[in-house]
């Protein structure tokens, strides 16, 4: 597949579509994390790419304490600073912690260290604020047809069958390497898994937020550790 840009297969896609789902979720992200932030907050992005979120967080916030996490890609924004590791944070030092379109890519130990250090860095009161995408019901169709149309193939990487079961809730395997696929990826088995130490607050869905899971793209949480819930 030809590489574009993750502006340019999210917020600024020249999909219609997919640009609104994006757009939509990074609102929903900017104000559920502004609400959940006192003044002077710090928020950490887990993941955080270039830092595009928190940039546009800090423009509607500037009071916060801007940190991001990613080993992957080179810091774009001069306002936020990074970190190493989630481990070189301090304990109780995080007001929200925030994983948007990762969770999908980590193993299992993966998955399990990100819960460790949020259960550890999270503040009193504080929040993990995790966004998905849906995988399953209406979405998958549109998701697929512009997968395709983005790297210009006829080919799907979902058999028609496994296209079927996806549309109406069944589970599809997962292929090896999670990096760079989202196919089969189930929020609903994510959120069993957080469930196990963390409080679910809210959830919420973009970018229909007043109707069933199953007709929008994205999958948020708020969650609380239990030890402070």
């Amino acid at each position: 597949m030809r590489e574009i840009s993750y502006d340019r297969q999210t917020v600024n896609s020249a999909n219609p579509l997919a640009r609104y789902a994006h757009r939509s979720r990074m609102t929903m992200a900017v104000s559920l994390v502004t609400r959940l932030c006192d003044e002077r907050a710090t928020v950490v992005d887990f993941g955080a790419g270039p830092g595009f979120f928190l940039h546009t967080l800090g423009q509607a916030r500037p009071d916060l304490a801007l940190i991001g996490h990613d080993p992957y890609v080179t810091p774009a924004f001069a306002e936020v600073s990074y970190a190493a590791s989630l481990g070189e944070l301090a304990r109780g030092s995080v007001d929200a912690l925030t994983a948007f379109e990762v969770c999908e890519h980590l193993y299992p130990e993966e998955l399990d260290a990100l819960l460790a250090d949020a259960a550890r860095i999270i503040k009193p009161g504080g929040a993990l604020v995790i966004s998905v995408p849906i995988m399953y019901g209406l979405a998958i169709g549109p998701k697929v047809s512009n997968w395709m149309i983005r790297g210009r193939t006829l080919k799907s990487e979902y058999s028609p069958a496994e296209m079927l079961k996806s549309m109406v809730g069944i589970r599809v395997p997962r292929p090896a390497n999670l990096r760079v696929t989202h196919k089969g990826f189930d929020f609903r088995e994510l959120r069993g898994i957080v469930g196990q130490r963390f409080a679910i607050d809210a959830v919420h869905h973009s970018p229909m937020p007043h109707v069933p899971w199953w007709m929008s793209s994205q999958y948020f949480m708020i969650c609380r550790p239990l030890a402070l819930a």
